[in-house]
């Protein structure tokens, strides 16, 4: 059994203080004072009921607050299940009560997430003795149906997971493995983040989908109708331009198509448009219903911005990436080069592919 501090209050951090619970873990389900009214009737009845894959039933979590000092008492992992878009003012929120000692895993660090959060904690001086690690996804598809419920769609097969520092590799994951037994062991966490499926699969059908989207107010569904075969051939281009930067960094090189299987999203097909079509995952997921949407408004400037920024840091051209960013900006008509998640967020501007390994490795302690 571990003690687990679940932050947030969204489908995925419902399905997993429910689904860890039932488990047998000991959870505490938190959201900061701000945020209470997305945990309310949670904090009432302790009881999450669970549908859908894997483990079901009512869920009786073992405490449920606002009381980030009082979640982060006794525990073994902290793991925020938040947007991309919340990391840092996450981050700044608990810093006052992250003590050393602490483990913090990000379930999805989404791209870059767990540098973000230490170079947060280390500029506020409360990184000391702080270990972070996270996934490169969620570990489940899932949706809340009620104020106290939530639906797995999908429990990810493989999940890629790292710390940051990367030298506490082994020792976050012999703590997190009885926990996800599907995490994968990968080299830090900046493969673990190139190695976030959203940026591909999201905003460039968005972008293309754009009047089709605003037009029906709703009635669309991104895999089923948003990715025909020209639209998913734009979605390899990206990935061919994410690829690139895994093999100029060293990484392993992962095809969207091999990811998809391997999570158990999508089987194996030819052409990344049948893995879409086929996916029994992806088919019956509705939206985006409007163009304020997480695949448009999370999944451009806190991911597919950082990795053009990365790219530019080490010297490979990313077009497809940077048109479908500039794109966005104008729906949005915003700037999401200027607003966007970039090195310098993470700690690694300034530095040459040598420097970034060791910064990786080390961390702020070298």
């Amino acid at each position: 059994m571990k003690k687990i501090a679940i932050l947030g209050g969204g489908s995925g951090a419902f399905a997993a203080a429910a689904d860890l619970t039932l488990a047998g873990h000991r959870v505490t389900l938190c959201a900061d004072e701000r945020h209470r009214h997305r945990i309310e009737e949670v904090i009432e009845n302790k009881t999450i009921k669970l549908t859908g894959v894997g483990r079901t039933g009512e869920a009786l979590i073992y405490d449920v607050t606002t009381d980030l000092e009082k979640a982060f008492a006794d525990v073994d992992i902290i793991m925020p299940v938040i947007p991309a878009y919340t990391q840092a003012e996450v981050a700044r929120t608990m810093a006052p009560y992250i003590k050393k000692g602490h483990n913090i895993i990000l379930a999805p660090g989404s791209t870059g997430g767990a540098l973000l959060t230490a170079k947060i904690l280390h500029d506020m001086g409360r990184l000391d003795g702080v270990k972070i690690a996270e996934m490169h996804t969620l570990p489940y598809a899932a949706r809340k149906t009620s104020p106290s419920s939530a639906n797995i769609l999908l429990e990810c097969t493989k999940l890629y997971f790292a710390a940051f520092p990367a030298k506490y590799n082994e020792e976050m994951y012999e703590l997190v493995k009885d926990v996800y037994p599907s995490c994968e062991l990968v080299n830090d966490v900046l493969e673990t983040s190139l190695n976030n499926g959203n940026p591909v699969s999201h905003p460039a059908p968005v972008v293309l989908n754009a009047g089709k989207i605003e037009y029906f107010k709703g009635e669309h569904y991104h895999y089923r109708e948003g990715i025909t075969p020209s639209v998913a051939r734009v979605n390899e281009r990206v990935d061919r331009e994410r690829q690139e930067i895994c093999r100029v960094l060293g990484y392993k090189v992962i095809d969207i198509k091999d990811r998809l299987y391997a999570m158990g999203y999508a089987p194996k097909r030819e052409t990344l448009y049948e893995c879409y079509r086929d996916s029994k995952a992806f088919d019956p997921l509705k939206g985006p219903k409007d163009l304020n949407d997480r695949y448009l408004t999370e999944d451009t400037p806190y991911s597919m911005v950082l990795l053009s920024s990365i790219a530019r840091q080490v010297g490979v051209s990313t077009p497809v990436m940077d048109s479908v960013v500039t794109l966005a900006s104008a729906l949005k008509d915003e700037d999401y080069w200027e607003n966007g998640r970039r090195v310098e967020h993470i700690g690694i501007d300034g530095m040459d592919i040598d420097q970034i390994k060791s910064f990786l490795y080390n961390g702020y302690e070298a």
